[in-house]
């Protein structure tokens, strides 16, 4: 009851600092911190003429039919009469290739790098020429070649203005847009993150990862499209790749997801999906580098591509979405899931329109909004079921390490032995060799007998711990198969030199501790190998293990013969009872 007060306490905090800071934005009537800084913009897209006197609209090159495609043209104006220094003619140019002269005279050419990787276009870039006030009334002129037939090929948001003003409304105008796609970036990122845990246990599921890659696919496609990232990089025909592939890059995820989220009821549809954006792409990049259709020339398959996959959203909606079932809980999801693909999927019809219309600039708007929808509820659904998973992974992770962990030593115990041996018998034939080495802690009786049972398992650690920094560097699985009995199997290459090595640091191990005069107890182990290789093929490995046992046992003697029995050992030892309890 208390918490509860706690939290209307917080509520109506949070609630009167959001209705202050609302009031506040509203009643604001001052001018902005750019208005204030930089003076207001010219409107210079009217009044282009071309060499025969006639207007041209250079937004929308790609309508005017007499223009020629890779045949330079010009268009001419005037400069303004009242420019002022510091003011630049400010413009985007899409899909053009263009230099800039003032009186005949070459004032502005924009780098253009070359590679076999990019596009027939330079791409959508923003520049910003230069003017001064002795330019104020001289003739302007674009040479221009539009690179496309067809295409949004155009020069636009032409004016003139001071570049930080034309660069800040610029990011105002985008900034939404900007914000919207990081946060799906980092969505995507986060949700491939979240997907790490459930891929290390048994039962994988894979929503989450292709949730991810799909979100980033798209995500980076839409930031392409804000063309903000040219002021950090530079390279417009670059982003112009980003920009297609991106879109390639979309079908795969989204199928795999769908069917990872409810699944096709006939499995070839995902193979035919894949399959055939997959194809797509390879006669895209084909095409592209034998330079018959570059990347933004075969967009139409990509958007045949695109379609296709909206289309069987649509059918998962229909089939899937809605359907409604006895839990409460599963339906609220269903529901999320049925909002969030109509919503991506209206987006994505919406914005294929209005790329072949030529309606407006932004050709990833809708998407956006519906990509984020689509996250929102997607996210929401399969986080829950994220976390379902990652629980019964703990569970089975737990119930695991009871079944086959060793609860004193922490290493393997008899049954996880027995279950490797089941099959290395099915490999061995495969393997250079197969090596079992058999343990057996002398002394574990007396120990416990005389300082007690405490003492005893302290003994058995250590010796785990010992056998294991021994062998476990070179690949030796180690197991506490008995009471005091312990075993290493080595299987693969070099068994037996790594068994050499394993050895040699073993009894180094051993004679270090036992030099200790603060050890709790004296260490002797008994050992002993037996191996499977070609010379003993046939022969199953519960035989090696005997042969194994024996040579251990035949150890155990030699060790018995040199060294002091325990009663006498611990009589003279200067360790007492008291510093072994």
């Amino acid at each position: 009851m208390k918490n509860c007060i706690y939290h209307i306490a917080y509520g109506i905090m949070v609630a009167t600092i959001f209705i202050m800071i609302g009031w506040a934005t509203v009643r604001y009537e001052g001018p902005s911190i750019v208005e204030e800084s930089f003076d207001e913009t010219i409107d210079f897209s009217a009044g282009w003429m071309l060499d025969n006197g006639q207007t041209v609209d250079l937004s929308k090159l790609h309508e005017e039919t007499e223009i020629d495609v890779h045949k330079v043209f010009s268009a001419y104006h005037n400069v303004p009469t009242q420019v002022k220094e510091g003011q630049h003619l400010c413009f985007r140019s899409k899909n053009v290739f263009f230099s800039v002269y003032i009186d005949g005279k070459l004032v502005y050419e924009p780098y253009v790098p070359e590679s076999k990787v990019y596009t027939k276009s330079p791409g959508t870039r923003w520049n910003y020429v230069p003017l001064s006030v002795k330019d104020a009334g001289k003739q302007i002129e674009f040479r221009i070649t539009k690179v496309y037939e067809t295409g949004s090929s155009k020069i636009d948001n032409l004016y003139i203005g001071q570049p930080a003003r034309a660069i800040m409304d610029l990011f105002e105008n985008k900034m939404v847009a900007f914000i919207t796609c990081i946060l799906t970036l980092f969505v995507g990122v986060l949700l491939m993150i979240v997907d790490i845990p459930i891929n290390i246990g048994k039962q994988k599921n894979h929503e989450l990862l292709y949730l991810g890659l799909f979100s980033i696919s798209v995500a980076t496609w839409c930031l392409s499209e804000t063309y903000l990232l040219q002021f950090y990089l530079g390279n417009s025909r670059m982003m112009q790749l980003v920009s297609c592939c991106s879109l390639m890059l979309i079908s795969i995820p989204m199928t795999l997801y769908i069917d990872a989220a409810f699944g096709f009821r006939k499995r070839v549809v995902v193979a035919l999906m894949v399959a055939f954006s997959f194809l797509s792409f390879v006669i895209i990049m084909v095409l592209h580098f034998t330079k018959i259709l570059d990347l933004h020339e075969s967009l139409h398959f990509t958007h045949i591509v695109l379609a296709v996959s909206a289309a069987v959203l649509f059918y998962m909606i229909i089939r899937n979405a809605f359907v409604m079932g006895k839990d409460v809980t599963r339906n609220v999801y269903r529901v999320l899931r049925g909002v969030g693909l109509s919503s991506l999927s209206v987006a994505t019809i919406i914005d294929l329109y209005r790329y072949y219309t030529v309606a407006g600039n932004d050709t990833a708007m809708f998407v956006r909004i519906g990509l984020l929808i689509f996250i929102i509820c997607f996210g929401t659904s399969s986080l829950e079921k994220t976390i379902n998973a990652v629980k019964l992974g703990v569970q089975t992770d737990l119930i695991s390490q009871l079944a086959y962990r060793d609860g004193l030593t922490r290493i393997g115990n008899r049954t996880a032995f027995e279950e490797h041996l089941v099959e290395l018998e099915e490999e061995k034939d495969n393997l250079d060799a197969v090596g079992i080495v058999m343990f057996d802690v002398n002394d574990l009786k007396y120990v416990n007998d005389s300082f007690g049972h405490q003492a005893g398992d302290n003994m058995l650690v250590a010796s785990a711990n010992l056998i294991q920094k021994a062998f476990g560097p070179r690949q030796g699985e180690c197991y506490r198969i008995g009471g005091d009995e312990f075993a290493v199997v080595l299987s693969g290459d070099y068994v037996k030199d790594r068994y050499e090595q394993g050895a040699m640091a073993f009894r180094n191990l051993i004679e270090e501790h036992n030099a200790n005069p603060d050890k709790e107890f004296r260490i002797s182990i008994a050992h002993g190998l037996a191996l499977y290789n070609k010379e003993q093929q046939g022969k199953r490995l519960m035989t090696i293990m005997q042969q194994a046992d024996l040579a251990m046992y035949e150890n155990k003697k030699k060790i018995k013969e040199s060294q002091k029995p325990p009663q006498e050992y611990y009589q003279t030892s200067v360790l007492c009872a008291e510093e072994l309890l």
